[in-house]
């Protein structure tokens, strides 16, 4: 009797182990099916995003592949970084909507116009992008509303992007995301001189969070309103950081203008 007795839980223990084994391998599929057991890719400390869950989500393109994060802000403009389009002829510029998949699926819109902010150089690192055709919203496809005003401090923040998940890593084909970054106040990012700089939105970035190349451009999210754009990392991806996002509330009268102007020439 005790022979069986061990006999069934070792055959138990086995069919456990063997289910484990397939839920990890089904966990760690590559985008062809075919799978692989390894871990998770990560966005410096992130989680793979479903699909629709960051419907406003769009990649920023040169010659259709990837180069920036950006936010659908309506069916015919995204907001992204200046960086990520400054000196780069319109005809080489495209945005894709509607996947998870940085090389995968989705829909593709051609630019039409890249209008930077006038004064980008260090600050003001800002850009809308006009799309020749409009994006037909859908589950998956949908503008996301800009802020009008400041976060309170210490508010937990969304960011997603197709970035490195490390300092020289490829680019992830998954779109990835974290919530660990947290708004600070704006005495806490000025300058050694003491320089506060209005348009800079504070975020503090934990050790191995936050984002990397790649993620530029992309949406700061705050309770589904976009409160700020990726910038710049002045550090080594993975290091904890302050600061290094475009503030959206202290550019949203420009950019209703900008909608606005360009809007009546369709």
């Amino acid at each position: 009797m005790r022979f069986t007795i061990l006999s069934m839980d070792y055959r138990s223990f086995c069919i456990k182990l063997f289910i484990a084994f397939c839920l990890v391998a089904e966990a760690t599929q590559n985008e062809n099916g075919t799978a692989e057991i390894r871990p998770s890719p990560r966005i410096l400390g992130g989680l793979i995003a479903a699909t629709g869950q960051f419907p406003y989500q769009v990649s920023v393109r040169i010659n259709k592949q990837h180069v920036c994060g950006g936010a659908l802000l309506s069916p015919t403009f995204v907001l992204t970084a200046a960086h990520c389009v400054d000196n780069v002829d319109e005809k080489f510029l495209g945005v894709q909507a509607g996947t998870v998949s940085r090389t995968d699926g989705g829909v593709y819109r051609a630019v039409s116009n890249a209008i930077i902010h006038p004064k980008y150089g260090f600050d003001n690192d800002i850009a809308l992008l006009q799309l020749v055709t409009p994006f037909d919203y859908s589950d998956v496809i949908k503008g996301i509303a800009v802020a009008t005003a400041d976060v309170p401090a210490g508010a937990s923040v969304i960011i997603s992007g197709w970035g490195r998940t490390y300092e020289g890593s490829p680019l992830s084909n998954k779109l990835l995301y974290t919530r660990s970054l947290t708004t600070l106040k704006s005495d806490d990012c000025a300058t050694a001189e003491g320089t506060i700089n209005p348009s800079e939105l504070c975020l503090l970035s934990p050790q191995s969070k936050g984002f990397c190349d790649g993620d530029d451009g992309g949406p700061v999210v705050y309770r589904n309103i976009l409160i700020g754009i990726a910038s710049y990392n002045a550090n080594t991806c993975g290091t904890t950081t302050k600061g290094g996002f475009t503030k959206a509330s202290y550019y949203k009268a420009w950019i209703q203008a900008i909608i606005a102007a360009y809007s009546l020439d369709d």
